[in-house]
């Protein structure tokens, strides 16, 4: 498991590579939740998911191959971004720990 930064801002874009994979992640405020959009070395794999306290942000186990993303909170409250940095926090899952290899 690795933590990945996110600011507190409502929007935000940013991109990294993990073990050879490109991600793109884009985390933004909707009607007062949070969504991603996920894309791997330039592939969308969802946009507008919906982001649900500590369960994966790519729901299906065949877009899990490379890895997958949760965002940890306190008490499982629902995602928020003024709390980013401080009691939340995104982290990116390898695949063994996703369980794609079992």
């Amino acid at each position: 498991m690795r933590d990945i930064s996110l600011l507190p801002v409502p929007n935000q874009e940013f991109s990294f590579t993990i073990n050879g994979v490109l991600w793109e992640l884009a985390i933004k405020v909707a009607r007062g939740t949070m969504l991603a959009d996920v894309k791997r070395d330039g592939q969308d794999l969802v946009r507008g998911q919906r982001i649900v306290a500590e369960h994966p942000i790519l729901p299906y186990r065949y877009l899990s191959h490379a890895g997958n993303f949760a965002i940890l909170t306190r008490d499982y409250e629902l995602p928020w971004w003024e709390e980013f940095g401080r009691s939340q926090s995104l982290v990116y899952l390898d695949p063994e720990e996703v369980g794609i290899n079992d």
